[in-house]
């Protein structure tokens, strides 16, 4: 059966106050038990001096049967039982008429009295009688060393027993005056504390002032505790949603897991990563990444804090994850960052430095080499020393076409190359790319081609503009054999213009084209070294065609041969 409150808060306050009764009376009869076997104690030692001063004074009589004599009408005055041990510990004379030949000297009280200090001592004696002795030294009788008082403790168990009646009595009577001052208290407190739990249960219905009136009433400070309650329940409800912004606001994979490696928590930037289907919440984490990396992360002991592992997937991508040491609740916190990009780059970056040292390896070495042989005396030589000091002109001017571009690449990936942009006639422009061309195209027998309106203008930078039509014609050039053609074509859209370099050289295989533009990337490395190229020309026409908002790129030319083209915006 379910109690009320009000019952229960009469059950409790009732076990309260019997509780603390029983504790007060406890305390209550040690305390008298105390008192009392103090004031016998007082009694009996005032009593013994008295004895013991009639005895040291000789009121008593100098022989041993006078102070017999004396101590029986002390008895009669003290009500007490008075004992006259000798030094020796015998009994010389006692009230009762009692005779022991036993040496007394074993017993506490009387030990310590023929010490010449007070004794005291309490206990049972062979009949059952519990008795208080206490003894003192008498001075200047050679005949008696001490005097002893005796009292049975039955005498003062009659006195307590006279006061427990009256404070029994008396406890009874508060005990039920408690009792109705509790069942009182339990009907104010019950009906309050309904009116407060109505309150609030109701906190949302009514206004907070009106729940702090109530209480101020009853119980003062409940009602204020109540709606501080709700406050900071307010305050947590409103710092939770925006942790939950944040957590879904971040790009990287949050993931809590409790002691079991379940899922307690997870981001939407997890569960895009992970692929995740329907609700993860208390699924094992081992099931949506089976990756050797990460269960020797999350293996338990394991001082593994980081780790990195491939993501199966179309493309797979590479994931750093880090895992948080255990919190006071067993939960650790799993954040994860794709870093595929970051990998890309530095694989860039790598191939990049390797690429650069390799390129410049090369011409130093043979500028070092030539240096050295025509130092040797090869500079007397008219024919091999003309031909080193060509070799080192050559290489000095591959080195200086390296080093130009190099820091043209460096500008425009930093954003710091300085374009002017003008309108321009875009024949104007082909043609100079044309004219910077013709010399190396009459070497070998190349048909140099190009039909484009005079009025057809763009809006670039001129010299960006230049060396992009001057690197697509050189390459066109090089790789297109004797009496070979190459034409300039132009095709017009609403916005922009395509400028197209087109060869009819043997053209560049599948495999390559979509990498051709990367730096220092080369379809043929020997042939374009030996054509004097760097290998960055057409990553730089990348970047221009890019920073000039718009772009480049190459296709396959029919039957045979490369089309590189160039898209910019009209004027």
């Amino acid at each position: 059966m379910k109690l009320g409150i009000r019952i229960r808060l009469f059950m409790v306050t009732t076990a309260l106050i019997l509780g603390l009764g029983l504790i007060c009376g406890l305390f209550l009869q040690h305390q008298l038990v105390r008192m009392m076997e103090q004031r016998t104690e007082r009694e009996l030692g005032r009593e013994a001096q008295i004895a013991r001063a009639f005895l040291e004074t000789g009121s008593t009589g100098s022989t041993p049967d006078a102070a017999c004599t004396s101590i029986q009408q002390m008895r009669a005055a003290f009500d007490t039982p008075i004992t006259l041990v000798d030094g020796a510990g015998r009994v010389r004379c006692d009230s009762r008429g009692r005779t022991d030949a036993a040496d007394l000297r074993q017993r506490d009280e009387i030990a310590r009295a023929l010490a010449g200090e007070r004794g005291i001592d309490r206990r049972r004696e062979p009949d059952g009688t519990e008795m208080l002795h206490l003894a003192l030294p008498v001075n200047g009788r050679p005949d008696i060393g001490a005097v002893r008082l005796s009292i049975t403790l039955s005498e003062m168990e009659q006195s307590l027993g006279q006061l427990r009646g009256p404070l029994l009595l008396a406890g009874l009577l508060g005990l039920i005056g408690a009792l109705l001052v509790s069942a009182l208290g339990s009907h104010i407190l019950s009906r309050t504390f309904r009116d407060l739990v109505l309150g609030a249960g109701s906190t949302g219905e009514r206004s907070r002032a009106g729940l702090a009136a109530t209480a101020s009433d009853n119980l003062d400070g409940l009602a204020g505790s109540i709606n501080r309650m709700a406050d900071t329940v307010s305050t947590l409800a409103a710092e939770r949603a925006r942790f939950k912004a944040v957590l879904e606001g971040m790009n990287e994979a949050v993931i809590t897991l409790d002691d079991q490696r379940r899922i307690t928590l997870i981001n939407h930037a997890a569960i895009r990563l992970l692929a995740v289907d329907g609700d993860p919440l208390g699924l094992p984490f081992i099931e949506l990444v089976r990756t050797p990396a990460i269960h020797k992360l999350l293996a338990e002991g394991s001082d593994i804090e980081v780790c990195e592992f491939e993501l199966p997937g179309t493309p797979p991508r590479r994931i750093q994850a880090r895992i948080t040491p255990p919190d006071e609740g067993t939960n650790r916190i799993l954040v994860m960052h794709d870093v595929t990009d970051i990998r890309k780059l530095e694989t860039v970056r790598r191939d990049f430095v390797a690429n650069v040292s390799h390129e410049l390896r090369t011409p130093v070495s043979i500028i070092r080499a030539n240096s050295e042989t025509l130092i040797d005396g090869a500079m007397s030589d008219p024919v091999y020393g003309q031909r080193l000091l060509a070799a080192l002109h050559r290489n000095s001017e591959r080195l200086s076409r390296l080093v130009d571009d190099l820091l043209d690449l460096s500008r425009l990936e930093a954003n710091r190359y300085q374009f002017e942009r003008d309108e321009l006639s875009l024949a104007e422009a082909v043609r100079r790319a044309v004219d910077s061309v013709e010399r190396s195209a009459q070497s070998k027998s190349i048909e140099l081609s190009c039909e484009i309106d005079d009025e057809l203008r763009v809006r670039t930078d001129p010299k960006a503009l230049d060396q992009i039509l001057v690197n697509y014609l050189d390459n066109a050039i090089k790789y297109t054999p004797k009496d070979g053609r190459v034409r300039i074509e132009v095709q017009l859209d609403a916005d922009t213009v395509r400028v197209d370099v087109v060869d009819n050289g043997p053209g560049i295989a599948p495999q390559h084209r979509k990498r051709i533009f990367e730096r220092f990337y080369r379809v043929d490395p020997g042939r374009s070294r030996d054509m004097g190229g760097t290998g960055l020309g057409l990553s730089i026409v990348k970047h221009l065609a890019e920073s000039l908002e718009g772009d480049a790129g190459m296709e396959p030319a029919k039957p045979h041969g490369s089309r590189f083209w160039l898209s910019l915006p009209r004027a």
